[in-house]
């Protein structure tokens, strides 16, 4: 957006630190996020319609994406890590309950389930 007043931009440049600063921090927080359900909700952080048009604000929110589906990877990885330890007694209860879990990726993130059923069905036929 193209401001003439100075402090509009002034504005405009505050929200744009506000809103990378929320981005880095809820990066931060994706690391320590131990389920699911707790990474879909913390990547799906709304960016403001004034700084729609912003490259810096876009570069957070990528990276802020990438960070959300590194960490939904890792997790999934480790169930499917578990999965594939378990006892054959106690798989099919892990099994249903992974895919309960999976269930929680939706927006950005939905098309983690068809992959993470992939690298299920892959431990599947390696056991």
């Amino acid at each position: 957006m193209a401001f003439t007043n100075p402090a509009d931009r002034a504005m405009l440049r505050l929200e744009m630190r506000r809103y990378v600063t929320r981005c880095e921090n809820t990066a931060g927080l994706l690391q320590r996020a131990d389920s699911l359900r707790e990474v879909a909700r913390l990547g799906s952080s709304p960016m403001p319609y004034q700084l729609a048009n912003e490259v810096e604000a876009r570069e957070a929110e990528r990276r802020l994406h990438l960070a959300t589906e590194d960490r939904a990877k890792e997790i999934i990885m480790a169930q499917i890590g578990a999965y594939a330890k378990a006892d054959p007694d106690h798989r099919s209860g892990m099994r249903s309950r992974m895919l309960e879990e999976w269930a929680n990726l939706s927006g950005p993130l939905a098309y983690l389930r068809s992959w993470a059923k992939g690298k299920l069905t892959l431990a599947e036929q390696a056991l």
